[in-house]
């Protein structure tokens, strides 16, 4: 049971403001965190379950980086979808 609602939070848990905060703190019982990847090329960046990493790079034509990183679901799910 979350247990979280009168913890203090701070801004590293937003990765230095890349990300929205989580709905559960830090060191809340229902703080979950999960690996994705950040891919960068052509001058765009998105992300992607870490699992789905090389089906995704297998189909880049050109230079990419990796950037492997760990979110909350919630967090993950906040993140715009692409629309290009």
């Amino acid at each position: 049971m979350c247990n979280c609602k009168d913890m203090a939070r701070d801004w590293s848990e937003t990765q230095g403001g890349r990300f929205k905060a989580s709905i559960h703190a830090p060191m809340c019982e229902d703080f979950k965190l999960h690996d994705f990847a950040c891919i960068a090329f052509d001058g765009g960046k998105f992300i992607v379950p870490a699992d789905e990493v090389k089906c995704v790079c297998e189909n880049i034509d050109g230079e990419f980086s990796v950037e492997e990183i760990q979110l909350t679901q919630d967090q993950f799910d906040s993140i715009q979808e692409y629309e290009g």
